[in-house]
């Protein structure tokens, strides 16, 4: 019934004009949304009676002409600078058939800019159709790899998601903050922080922290190592003591020890960098030296026979010096960037993305001048937790009854649709960063919110949410001095259970662990005296 009826929309147009040939689907996506290519940043104009499409400008050039007719033979007409070309066009059979008619047409857009411009009977016989609450997205450069990544870990393309995904080496399971693990994982204590995939039969050692980054299959990942924000394809080898940030390493790409790759940076297939290497910003390290790339696909031109360059090509004296005593093949650059800053500015537009997480109210405080950017589902998060600290700080400076406090929270919570464990999520944030003084104002706060606490934290799934979350934060805005302290307050008050906590306690950020050690041991104490007790 749901496909019937898109159907019937798509193909409204068809039945208003038999003359129609084709239906360009459209997301609704303001300027600057990250799933909008640069290169997709175009101008359309509609009759919003019918939705023709009357003209299709790329918003790169800096003038538009339109014809005067446009005007004149039109009543009203609509000009979009919020729709996002999906890409999708819905044709009639003949259509692909004019491709071959003109060989200078190489896409669906030259073909409506050109063709169909050229032609003036038949720019009315396109129609566009306008998506609102559907997900629709296209891969372009890496800034929208980021970006529709980011919407997969995060789950607005459901069902389209890692644990519904499933291969003969294994499957996902997905856990709480994002985090989505293949069950032949192999961890030895490493730290894997929110929105992290990892792929089937990757292995991971100890002391390693990855946190917002996607790992492939069958990668080895040593000690101490450190991944953020970042894309490691499938049997990819990142040896102890690296950095990765921001970046993407192809597959069968390694890493050798105490190297750092900087944002920005792709490492292509079958490359190597280190030992002891720091690369910039922006570097790319290809199969293939400038020399070797004549074309854009590696090949010469002069004949049908030239074959393309190959591994055969490719000498050990001819390897660049920069990649380190093991480094393997070529730092690539173009003959168009600059020595100063035209790879530093490429990667800046071309890659990279701001980390979306939870931040502070402060933080969102400073950004609110700015345009937000609305997510697929129509949930502002920054506007939740905005109103979800003013319902707590207020609250408790005016020392109203917790109760309104906490049918403020449950009204918000269900106009931004939020889910209840990221609603737990936000209330355990709001309580740390709302205490103006965490040194002594910290157990009164615990005291006064307990109630709203006692409402999320009835299982084990919503305390562990809670002390992943105090983890997070202390580590983020370097609170770790007061992480055992708001433990012990939090146990005093029965929001968390004594198992709970030590439980949490095995899989730990180390640097917490060392600031709690003292509290852990004295749960431990108090259980074994307890349990002689009872004996």
């Amino acid at each position: 019934k749901q496909w019937y009826q898109r159907r019937v929309a798509i193909t409204a147009g068809k039945k208003k004009d038999k003359e129609c040939i084709m239906t360009c689907i459209f997301k609704k996506a303001m300027p600057g949304h990250p799933t909008r290519g640069l290169e997709d940043d175009v101008v359309v104009c509609t009759n919003p009676h019918s939705n023709q499409l009357l003209a299709f400008h790329n918003a790169n050039v800096k003038k538009f002409y339109y014809e005067i007719d446009l005007f004149t033979t039109n009543e009203v007409v609509d000009f979009h600078y919020d729709l996002m070309n999906t890409h999708v066009f819905l044709c009639e059979a003949h259509v692909p058939a004019r491709f071959g008619d003109h060989f200078d047409i190489q896409d669906m857009e030259s073909f409506i800019k050109g063709v169909v411009g050229e032609d003036e009977t038949c720019i009315e016989n396109i129609y566009i159709h306008i998506l609102e609450d559907r997900y629709a997205a296209r891969v372009t450069n890496l800034r929208t790899y980021v970006s529709v990544s980011q919407d997969i870990i995060n789950r607005w393309t459901y069902p389209v998601v890692p644990d519904n995904y499933y291969n003969a080496s294994g499957e996902y399971i997905y856990r709480k903050r994002g985090i989505y693990l293949s069950n032949s994982v192999k961890l030895y204590k490493a730290n894997i922080a929110q929105n992290t995939v990892v792929g089937p039969e990757t292995t991971i050692d100890r002391e390693t922290e990855i946190t917002d980054s996607v790992i492939g299959s069958k990668c080895e990942i040593g000690r101490n190592v450190k991944i953020t924000k970042s894309f490691i394809w499938d049997e990819v080898t990142i040896e102890e003591g690296c950095i990765i940030d921001n970046a993407v390493l192809a597959s069968g790409a390694k890493v050798y020890k105490k190297s750092t790759i900087n944002p920005g940076c792709i490492l292509a297939i079958d490359t190597a960098v280190g030992p002891n290497v720091v690369l910039d910003p922006g570097t790319k390290v290809t199969a293939f030296s400038a020399s070797h790339l004549r074309t854009d696909s590696g090949c010469s031109n002069d004949s049908e026979d030239t074959k393309c360059s190959g591994d055969n090509d490719i000498s050990d004296t001819d390897m660049d010096e920069n990649l380190g005593a093991d480094g393997w093949r070529y730092v690539y650059k173009s003959e168009e960037e600059d020595e100063d800053d035209s790879v530093i500015s490429e990667y800046h537009k071309k890659w990279y993305l701001p980390h979306q997480g939870i931040r502070t109210i402060d933080e969102i405080s400073d950004s609110s001048d700015s345009t937000p950017v609305p997510s697929e589902s129509g949930i502002e998060e920054d506007g939740f937790y905005r109103e979800l600290f003013d319902s707590m700080n207020g609250g408790y400076d005016n020392k109203t009854n917790i109760d309104h406090v906490i049918l403020e929270i449950n009204s918000s919570k269900h106009a931004y649709n939020v889910s209840v464990n990221d609603c737990l999520m936000y209330v355990c944030r709001g309580v740390v960063e709302a205490c103006p003084d965490l040194s002594t104002q910290l157990p009164n706060y615990l005291k006064y919110f307990k109630p709203l606490l006692a409402k999320f934290t009835n299982d084990l799934s919503s305390q562990l949410i809670i002390l992943d979350e105090l983890q997070a934060w202390s580590l983020e805005y370097d609170r770790v001095e007061y992480v055992q302290k708001i433990l012990h307050i939090m146990y005093e008050e029965d929001i968390l259970d004594e198992s709970v906590i030590l439980r949490w306690n095995e899989t730990a950020n180390p640097e917490i662990k060392n600031k709690i050690c003292r509290f852990i041991t004295w749960l431990l104490e108090a259980e074994e005296e307890s349990s002689e007790e009872s004996d």
